[in-house]
């Protein structure tokens, strides 16, 4: 009977890796379909298209843009972890009302794969006003025993997270500097991914790779889970392949100590248009990085992070997002094109999709049809194939996690978050957050 029970047990498990295979080569084909599908729709458009100088060449520069994501990713490859490499890291995570995560974020650090006497941790409580400072304090008491040195600095009032950020590293006794947003939580062995790009000399910064910790929420997370997922995994690779990622995010990223303090001063002071900068800290921190050095991403330095859970924050959010991209693009924009070739050209290019998506969109949805009398059926159908090819991607990577739905809404919001883009450039002197 036993015999039997064991081999019912391999046949449903061998059964279920062949479905399971056959599922997922089904999707790839279905993605190369998609693909197909994109290019069938410009070409019988291309006469439509040609007409205009900018809707073809629009049209010409996303399809290649997004083509060449995936293609680049593809060839971005990890380097291997090298144990005799273990430079000493210190952790540091500024905070503001973070007392429901705080503890747990920190708790993490003393969980890594890691020499613990490599180890150290610095948390700011930037002005709190809730048990952000209690719950940093009861756990250093927790860190103290286990002899893993911690240091918990209190600002008084708010001065912001570029300041705690710079007082991490300023108070930093180690050579690699990590830096981890208060409501992020990293895996065990995600400090070993990260320091293991630092091997090289010219690596100055590595982002790590981030998934979404409350994606279960609601649609909103969703969606979410698959635009973080893409942004890594696709993106931040294809400009890793040339040393160019453009931001590492607060959530989980390194950087190489030696190298912050060339410029840190000028970065904690940094101003535009006269004003403090306040937001974009990490974008801002990663364009100071690639003028000189290299900034690679980790697929395998895994971190969690908690995202907006409601519309109205997040919009707030990204509008945030959205002032800091304009400021510091108009900076990389000065020195990027001494980079690599190709990653200068794919980045001037984004740049011109990007200052030309709410043009475009206006005149394909309401002046056309205005002046034709015809519903722009091509332009929203390739709008939405190219957001389906994306949640493909996700399908395909990541299993059977809604996605169907979220990209749908990821559809939506898009068609709102172009329009995000003029207004950031209108409101860039409020520097306010929003989110807190």
């Amino acid at each position: 009977m036993k015999d039997y029970n064991s081999v019912v047990t391999l046949l449903k498990s061998t059964l279920k890796m062949l479905f399971n295979k056959i599922e997922k080569l089904g999707i790839w084909l279905l993605f190369i379909f998609v693909v197909y599908i994109i290019l069938i729709i410009k070409v019988i458009n291309s006469p439509h298209i040609l007409n205009s100088i900018l809707l073809g060449g629009y049209s010409f520069l996303i399809t290649a843009y997004i083509f060449s994501r995936f293609i680049f990713s593809y060839f971005h490859k990890s380097v291997k972890a090298n144990l005799e490499y273990q430079p000493s890291v210190t952790f540091v995570v500024p905070a503001k009302n973070e007392g429901d995560n705080i503890a747990k974020t920190i708790r993490k650090f003393s969980q890594v794969n890691y020499p613990k006497e490599k180890i150290e941790v610095i948390a700011i409580n930037d002005g709190s006003t809730d048990n952000t400072l209690n719950e940093m304090l009861k756990v250093k008491e927790e860190f103290d025993k286990k002899n893993i040195r911690i240091q918990v600095i209190d600002f008084k009032i708010n001065r912001g997270k570029r300041a705690g950020m710079a007082k991490g590293v300023y108070k930093a006794k180690n050579e690699i500097i990590i830096f981890i947003d208060s409501d992020s939580f990293i895996d065990k062995d995600c400090v070993i991914h990260l320091v293991k790009y630092f091997s090289n000399s010219q690596v100055g910064a590595v982002s790590g790779h981030t998934d979404v910790h409350n994606q279960d929420t609601n649609l909103l997370t969703r969606m979410q889970a698959v635009r973080y997922y893409i942004a890594f995994s696709v993106y931040k690779a294809a400009e890793s392949l040339f040393g160019t990622v453009t931001c590492c995010p607060g959530c989980c990223s390194a950087y190489r100590k030696e190298y912050l303090l060339e410029f840190l001063d000028k970065w904690e002071n940094q101003k535009f248009l006269g004003s403090n900068c306040t937001f974009g800290d990490d974008r801002s921190l990663t364009n100071f990085v690639i003028r000189k050095y290299e900034a690679t991403y980790s697929p395998e330095a895994k971190a969690n992070t908690i995202v907006p859970a409601n519309f109205r924050q997040y919009l707030k959010q990204q509008q945030r997002w959205k002032k800091s991209w304009i400021r510091e693009t108009l900076i990389a924009s000065q020195f990027m094109w001494k980079k690599n070739a190709i990653a200068a050209v794919s980045f001037y290019a984004y740049v011109i999709l990007a200052l030309a998506s709410p043009i475009i969109f206006f005149r394909a949805i309401f002046w056309q049809p205005i002046m034709t009398g015809q519903f722009p059926i091509p332009y929203l159908a390739g709008l939405f194939l190219m957001l389906f090819l994306h949640g493909l991607y996700y399908r395909a990577k990541v299993g059977k996690k809604p996605w169907v739905f979220a990209i749908i809404f990821f559809w939506f919001v898009t068609v709102i978050l172009m329009w995000q883009l003029p207004w950031a450039a209108v409101t860039m002197k409020d520097a306010r957050w929003g989110t807190r």
